[in-house]
């Protein structure tokens, strides 16, 4: 008798593979994790910062409105030498940087101000401008109030001193934020970051470095790229007799421009993290924290604008700006400099316009490295054409050139890139051996541009 086929016995087995609704409800549930991972860490970061801001956020004493960061805005950066376990000592300003910020455009310029600069200071007549933030600290309480702390008063008549110094009220501006940070609270930073890298152009030497027991040490510093905790970098920052005052600010710039490289290097993620370090940082074991500032923190327009800069800049195109005698006119009163208004005004103009070639307004001078009669000039020429600044050409110095080298000398990085881009050259950030030009770009014509 033949037994019927059962048709359940011989129904295939289905494919182990996920149907497509299956699929998508996976896919969602993945892009829901990701949402919320997402939330998580925005929401950790916000409090992160929402606690940074309780501790360091101070109320600006000036009153009136503040432009928003996100449209653009004055910021003064104050690096003060105060000894808070000597107060009999008093307090300097020892470093004042303008910042001009610009959130939704994602730039911004730095102009550092000697602090030997001669001003009007009230009830003082001429003095020079650091003296602005001791005398607000000591009179915090006559000039904005009882309630003004002493870091609040120096702050405010600091960045009233450097708004009228600068002229920025004939501009509709005037300074609308401040930061505050002295030594320790410097140094503290840069360690929070796990150190900075810095480029040192040349050797440097000072015999004389000033120490906390008011002695003095020998620092150097070599040549080329370097790892620097917090402790070297500020020793970098402040050494000046090696040079001068207007080489202190171009260094102390250059920190500034480390500092930002190493926070860009992170992800979002490793800068959520790294807050609580920076929290712990700038608020100290004191009762007065190493950083304060007047700037809103936890605010959307300035969180919007802070976090556009920090994903879209490239350190490197930091505009640098700086009052010194090789761009400004000046004369002397005792160690007191008065610097040419009509130059200041100038310097300002292109401060406050976003970076580029425009802005830079870059010199080039060509030198001839190969010794090929005319290769300077028939560079020069080239150059010209493409929209470049040429000066005379002339010869290098003797030596091999195997390679065109573009030096930038000066701070024109725009121009710099796109000239070593036309020739097809090596970009070195620092001056030419051997060789003096008045150029902010020098280029070195090597062989393989020889005919």
């Amino acid at each position: 008798m033949r037994r019927t086929p059962n048709p359940k016995q011989h129904r295939r087995s289905s494919p182990t593979s996920t149907s497509p609704p299956s699929r998508y409800r996976l896919f969602g549930r993945i892009i829901l994790g990701l949402v919320i991972l997402v939330v998580a860490v925005v929401g950790i970061g916000y409090w992160q910062i929402h606690q940074l801001a309780r501790q360091i956020v101070v109320a600006d004493p000036r009153g009136s409105a503040a432009a928003s960061p996100l449209l653009g805005a004055n910021i003064l950066v104050v690096g003060v030498d105060i000894r808070r376990d000597r107060p009999e000592e008093g307090v300097r300003s020892d470093t004042l940087m303008v910042v001009r910020l610009d959130g939704m455009g994602g730039w911004f310029n730095l102009l550092s101000i000697p602090r030997d600069t001669q001003i009007d200071l009230p009830e003082r007549g001429p003095s020079k401008i650091n003296a602005a933030y001791a005398y607000g600290y000591l009179n915090a309480a006559t000039l904005y109030g009882a309630d003004t702390t002493p870091e609040q008063g120096g702050m405010a008549l600091a960045a009233e001193t450097v708004s009228s110094f600068l002229n920025l009220d004939q501009r509709g501006m005037r300074v609308d934020y401040i930061v505050q940070i002295d030594f320790d609270g410097f140094a503290a930073l840069i360690d929070a970051l796990g150190g900075i890298t810095i480029d040192v152009p040349r050797r440097i030497v000072d015999d004389a470095y000033p120490t906390p027991d008011y002695g003095t040490m020998r620092v150097e510093f070599e040549p080329g790229p370097q790892r620097m905790d917090g402790a070297r970098a500020l020793m970098y920052a402040r050494t000046r007799h090696a040079d001068s005052d207007f080489g202190r600010t171009e260094r102390q710039q250059q920190v500034v421009q480390a500092i930002m490289q190493e926070i860009r290097q992170r992800n979002w993620v490793e800068r959520v993290l790294l807050l609580p370090r920076v929290l712990q940082a700038v608020t100290g074991n004191g009762t007065t924290p190493a950083i304060i500032t007047t700037l809103p923190l936890s605010n959307v327009d300035t969180l919007l604008a802070l976090g556009h800069i920090a994903m879209t800049l490239d350190p490197a195109l930091i505009g640098r700006y700086r009052i010194e005698p090789s761009k400004v006119g000046v004369t002397t009163n005792g160690t007191n400099l008065i610097w040419d208004p009509n130059d200041i005004a100038t310097l300002v103009d292109r401060w406050l316009t976003p970076p580029g070639e425009a802005s830079e307004q870059a010199r080039v001078q060509v030198f001839n490295g190969v010794g090929v009669t005319g290769l300077a000039r028939w560079t020069s020429d080239e150059l010209q054409a493409h929209g470049f600044t040429v000066l005379t050409p002339a010869d290098a110095p003797p030596g091999d050139y195997p390679r065109t080298i573009v030096y930038q000398v000066g701070d024109a990085p725009f121009t710099a890139r796109r000239l070593a881009r036309v020739l097809n050259a090596d970009l070195v950030n620092d001056a030419p051996p051997g060789i003096v030009s008045e150029a902010e770009i020098v280029v070195i014509v090597g062989k393989d541009r020889a005919p």
